[in-house]
């Protein structure tokens, strides 16, 4: 956004010069070439004015001697010798525009302003602008100097309300009392005195607080001459859409990031607008500050002088205006982060209508664009910044945009063009940056395509189906600070024209088909690294020794998922600013270094996957902006540091898949941030800290395959993030968090996902007791796995309310009493298990639990009954199966007293009959005139059966066709 943040400076630069010269011609007339001194009371005033300054680069070393209007920043009115200007603005300003948010101080005049300045009855421009007066509030006497006509004291850190008395500066035609929130915080309450100021043409408070302003707008609705109006950033209300605004004559409108809900219909007929800022500063709290509702066309329709647009950053939805192109005066188009749709060729439209077409910036990042990427670009001779990343663009990159010659920003990123890289890219010798990331691009990219690319500074082809063929003697036209090739093929070996360059300070090359060593100049040509990401190749050998040595400015070190051996270098411990660190998934072993809790600024530490061990130094407990520990599948022994419970911004912590043991960590009020903690597969014992149920943002927690006992703590509601849609959340973006989650039966990786993902898994432990019925109310769980412990008791009859749930494991416990029939309501469960338990009655039917059929999800409880085992439930007998013809007495069902009786007859019924067998044949074995008459009826019987009733049996036939042929 260089051009962008270029163009803005020019026109707040332009602006300024236009009232430097207004005001210049306005004092010509007085400023005759005579040889009058300055007023020695005018020169005292200013001499005291001084003596109340800090002024630590001697900006007013000049102030000294007789003749005051030869001092620097003092101009005189040459006829009478009268002060008229006093310009102290800091020197230093265009350094600082560039850099607003932290300026230097250098040049900055402190102290205090004294009232001896009221002496200079004259005077009529005064600018004390971007300097640091914090310490004071904007002094009343100024209301004094009534033939003020200028006044700047834009961010010089003034504090508290501004007083009203400025109201007496009725010739006052340009005020500025912009404020910086990092340096100063003016307000205001009352805005009356603004509306006395009749002859006021500029007016800018950006970052004023006016949020308790009740009738801004009926203000400055009393200023009809006012061109210039900057009210961004300070928290204004709605008002009426009926009102009309007077000030017609309007050519510069600034208000954006406000508390306004939509765009004011009042703006659609300024005739005259040259310059519209409704764009939202604060991008962050974009659904806090963003305007809302349709672009209103009006604006494109009716203001043919437009310029600048800016509507960036808001809520903005529905079609944009097509045509855009025949406004003939347009240079800046900022469209971007909304949620705008249209056809891009049709918002371009024919540029011929214009003479020629002015336009220099055209960003529409992250809208809802579409359509085929069209040819009308290679009419805009002057455009520098074209920017359509992040929209639904499909087609090929067109080859005229080589007629784009001032072109310095291409960014086509993260959409869906496809086809080749057209060669002529490569004659476009102003372009800076090109950025092609994240599209369906193909081919090979060789020599041709960077052939006159003498500008390029930043080079993003990533996440496309390229193949890089450049011959190993080519030397790029090029010196790039950031380079991202991922995803590209670019090995097997490294690319030697990487050695040319020098200044790169961003590397990424992951999953870049690199089968090699790490090369040995590496570390020598990047010394000025700032971000090196070379993961996910084939990578071998050792982190480089003297890494934190010779690449000393490095922030953000991924080398993970190679083949990388050996130890963790100490030298990275000299990294001070080193903010994230990923080396997981290698082949690294040895221990952790113990300086690693000297570094200053480390927010995410990942060490997963290798073959670490040894156990955790306190020293990590030193990492106060730690967000991320991960240290999952090493070797890591030992109990962990009670210390690391007390990190204050932690919010993944995973040290699952290692032989930690003692108790676990309580977790608590003192890392209230944590949303995920995994602690699975290690040999934690006791049981678990209640204090886990105070991490009321927690959404993932897994604490399986441990030997954790007694109860689970019945205060689970705690877990605020886990209830509702309105529970608490932190937006903390899982890049780089792999974490294995037992759900569905299964083990399945998450990563970003788990960003929304909300389980409990406390599996395979020795738990016992109830299943608490806190865990009902934890509504937003998708996936809770209780399997493998000893809990008893009841299911919880209202279990059902966890709507949400994907995955309920229940499966190998003690748990008795019947299946609670609101599982059967549960329209996301997909997998369920509560086999091998104690369970009885029937199982619940409902549509969507006839689904789960599989009788393994109810196997090992043997009094259950009904669907879809085999067991039938008692009452459910088909007709007749009582041999009672289906009469059951009225169809009551048998008391428990009954069951009881019956139980016992059918007990009594094998011994019974084992006693009468075996009597039946001792009297065949000693009587044997029985024993012969018994087994002759046998024979006839058996005769009788074969030659008739067999053969008229039809369920023998279906049952047992082959025995059937077989007999007859």
């Amino acid at each position: 956004m260089a051009s962008y943040d270029g163009l803005v400076s020019t026109v707040l630069w332009a602006i300024f010069v236009i009232q430097v010269i207004e005001f210049s011609h306005s004092n010509a007339s007085t400023n005759v070439s005579t040889n009058v001194s300055c007023i020695g009371a005018e020169r005292e005033a200013l001499l005291k004015f001084k003596h109340a300054l800090t002024d630590p680069s001697r900006r007013l070393s000049s102030w000294t001697g007789e003749e005051c209007c030869k001092w620097e920043g003092v101009e005189c009115n040459k006829k009478t010798g009268h002060v008229l200007k006093l310009d102290l603005h800091n020197p230093c300003i265009e350094e600082i525009y560039t850099n607003i948010f932290a300026p230097s101080d250098k040049c900055m005049l402190g102290g205090n302003i004294v009232p001896s300045l009221t002496e200079l009855k004259y005077l009529k421009y005064l600018d004390l602008s971007v300097n640091n007066f914090s310490t004071q509030k904007i002094p009343t006497f100024f209301a004094s100097l009534h033939k003020l006509e200028y006044l700047n004291l834009s961010h010089a850190s003034f504090n508290g309300d501004i007083p009203k008395q400025l109201s007496n500066l009725s010739k006052l035609q340009y005020l500025d009392l912009s404020s910086n929130l990092d340096m100063g915080y003016l307000t205001s309450n009352d805005f009356d005195w603004v509306s006395k100021l009749s002859s006021l043409k500029y007016l800018h408070m950006s970052s004023v607080n006016l949020s308790e302003v009740k009738d801004w707008f009926g203000c400055i609705n009393m200023l009809p001459s006012l061109q210039s109006l900057g009210l961004s950033c300070c928290g204004l209300q709605d008002i009426s859409s009926s009102l009309q605004a007077n000030f017609t004559s309007l050519r510069f409108l600034s208000i954006g990031t406000n508390n306004l809900s939509s765009i004011p219909p009042w703006i659609y007929n300024f005739s005259k607008l040259e310059h519209i800022d409704l764009s939202n500063q604060y991008k962050k709290l974009q659904f806090f500050y963003g305007i809302q509702g349709p672009f209103p066309t009006a604006i494109i329709e009716n203001n043919q002088r437009l310029v600048f647009l800016d509507v960036s950053w808001n809520l903005l939805r529905g079609d944009f205006p097509k045509n855009l192109s025949s406004l003939c005066k347009l240079q800046s188009v900022q469209l971007n982060a909304n949620f705008l749709n249209g056809n891009i060729s049709d918002i371009l439209g024919d540029s011929l209508g214009c003479v020629q077409s002015k336009w220099k910036i055209f960003d529409v990042f992250g809208n809802n664009i579409s359509g085929d990427m069209p040819n009308q670009f290679g009419d805009f001779k002057e455009l520098e910044y074209l920017d359509l990343s992040y929209n639904l663009i499909f087609g090929s990159i067109p080859a005229n945009l080589v007629e784009l010659a001032s072109l310095r920003t291409f960014d086509l990123g993260n959409n869906k063009v496809s086809g080749t890289i057209p060669e002529s890219v490569g004659q476009l010798s102003n372009l800076k940056q090109l950025l092609l990331g994240s599209n369906f691009l193909y081919g090979v990219v060789s020599e041709i395509h960077f052939e006159n690319l003498k500008s390029l500074t930043w080079l993003d082809i990533s996440s496309n189906q390229l193949i890089l063929n450049m011959s190993s003697t080519w030397v790029p036209p090029f010196q790039v600070r950031m380079i991202d090739l991922s995803d590209c093929k670019v090995g097997p070996k490294f690319p030697k024209w990487l050695q040319t360059q020098g200044n790169v300070t961003e590397l990424r090359m992951s999953n870049a088909s690199i089968s090699d060593d790490i090369p040995d100049w590496l570390c020598d040509i990047f010394s000025n690294i700032e971000v090196l990401d070379i993961s996910s190749n084939m990578l071998r050998g050792q982190v480089p020794q003297d890494i934190g040595d010779k690449m000393p400015q490095i922030l953000e070190l991924t080398l993970k998922g190679n083949n990388l051996t050996g130890g963790i270098p100490n030298s990275l411990c000299k990294l001070n600013w080193l903010d994230e660190i990923s080396l997981s998934k290698n082949q690294l072993s040895g221990k952790l270094p113990r300086c690693l809790g000297a570094f200053r600024a480390m927010t995410n530490l990942f060490f997963g996957d290798n073959k670490l061990n040894g156990q955790i130094p306190k020293s990590l407990c030193h990492l106060r902006p730690l967000y991320v520990l991960s240290l999952h599948r090493n070797g890591f022994t030992g109990e962990i540091p009670n210390c690391l419970s007390n990190m204050p911004t932690m919010i993944v912590l995973d040290l699952s898949n290692n032989e930690f043991t003692g108790r676990l960590p309580p977790f608590g009020p003192q890392s209230p941030y944590l949303l995920v903690i995994n602690l699975e597969k290690n040999r934690f014992v006791g049981g678990i800290p209640p204090q886990y149920c105070q991490l009321e943002y927690l959404q993932f927690l897994s604490l399986a395959q441990n030997y954790i006992s007694g109860p689970i703590p019945n205060c689970f509601d705690g877990i605020l993030s886990m209830i509702n849609a309105d529970s608490p959340v932190i937006n903390f973006y899982m890049d780089g968090v792999d974490v294995v989650v037992n759900t569905k039966g299964t083990s399945q990786i998450y990563g970003t996902t788990l960003e929304y993902f909300h389980s409990i898994d406390l599996s395979a432990n020795m738990l016992d007791g109830q299943i608490p019925e806190e865990f009902t109310k934890l509504t937003k769980l998708e996936n809770l796995n209780l399997s493998q412990n000893n809990l008893s008791g009841y299911i919880p009859s209202n279990i059902g309310d966890l709507k949400n749930l994907e995955s309920l494991d229940l499966s190998r416990n003690k748990l008795s009493g019947t299946i609670p029939p609101g599982i059967s309501s549960m329209d996301f469960l997909s997998h369920l298990n509560l086999s091998f338990n104690r369970l009885s009655g029937s199982i619940p039917s409902g549509n969507h639990l006839r689904t789960l059929d599989d009788e393994s999800v109810y196997c090992g409880n043997d009094r259950l009954c009904g669907a879809p085992l085999l067991n039938t439930c008692p009452g459910d007998e088909p007709p007749g199966s009582d041999g009672r013809g289906g009469d059951n007495s009225g169809g009551d069902k048998l008391s428990e007293g009954d069951l009881d009786i019956r139980n016992w007859f059918y007990a009594g019924l094998g011994p019974g009959f084992t006693v009468g067998f075996l009597g039946f044949c001792s009297v065949l074995h000693f009587k044997g005139s029985w024993r012969v008459s018994y087994f002759q009826a046998m024979d006839k019987a058996i005769e009788k059966f074969s030659t008739t009733t067999m053969i008229t049996m039809p369920w023998f036939k279906r049952t047992f066709p082959r025995r059937e042929k077989e007999l007859v």
